[in-house]
């Protein structure tokens, strides 16, 4: 019994430290929206002349805003990003944001992409990595860290196409802000966050610790 009582309590502590979470906000990212419309996506290109195929077309990605507003993200903190909806990108077939259709530019083709930017109104990526993309894959459900900056970071989303003259729909994206009992966790790049199921692995293996002792 004493065994049964203190796995509940795990459990029950386990899915309360990862439930804590407070709306940022929601937004809509359109199907035409490009992350690549500017001339610093050509580094990050792949293919043959795939570098120009993005440039110019459809209309360039803007940041994650609430209430209208650009969203100023800070280092260290904890997001979780959820997004669904679809885009008309592959012909007529309408893709949802965690499509795996295979790779595009070492990404999920016709998938939710994001980046960071230093900067709220263009994209001035930050470069986690020298010449490593730095957009990242966020599909319908993502934990994410705020990497390292001096100042405030703005997360640019769009679906990973290379033509989007001929694209339709939208992604709706909603942020949460989730904390760990007032843990600050530190990142340098936008690793995704252990989920529940690794605390109760954790759980499990102080109870047979605890059986063995017991014994």
């Amino acid at each position: 019994m004493k065994l049964h009582t203190l796995l509940v309590v795990i459990c029950v502590a386990s899915f309360s430290q990862a439930a804590s979470a407070l709306l940022i906000g929601e937004d809509t990212v359109e199907g035409r929206n490009n992350l690549y419309y500017d001339d610093w996506g050509h580094a990050y290109t792949t293919g043959n002349n795939n570098q120009f195929n993005a440039l110019d077309r459809g209309d360039a990605a803007r940041a994650f805003a609430v209430d209208s507003q650009p969203y100023g993200f800070s280092s260290g903190d904890l997001l979780q990003i959820s997004a669904g909806g679809c885009v008309v990108d592959a012909g007529s077939q309408c893709t949802e944001p965690g499509y795996a259709g295979g790779a595009f530019r070492a990404l999920p083709v016709y998938s939710l992409i994001g980046l960071w930017s230093t900067s709220p109104l263009s994209i001035d990526p930050l470069e986690l990595f020298s010449g490593v993309n730095p957009a990242f894959f966020i599909g319908d459900f993502l934990d994410v860290v705020v990497p390292n900056a001096i100042s405030p970071l703005y997360l640019f989303l769009a679906t990973n196409d290379g033509i989007f003259s001929d694209n339709s729909g939208a992604y709706s994206v909603r942020i949460d802000s989730l904390s760990i009992d007032g843990i600050s966790i530190d990142s340098i790049s936008h690793v995704p966050t252990p989920s529940v199921i690794y605390l109760l692995l954790i759980g499990l293996l102080f109870l047979k610790r605890f059986a063995i002792r017991s014994a």
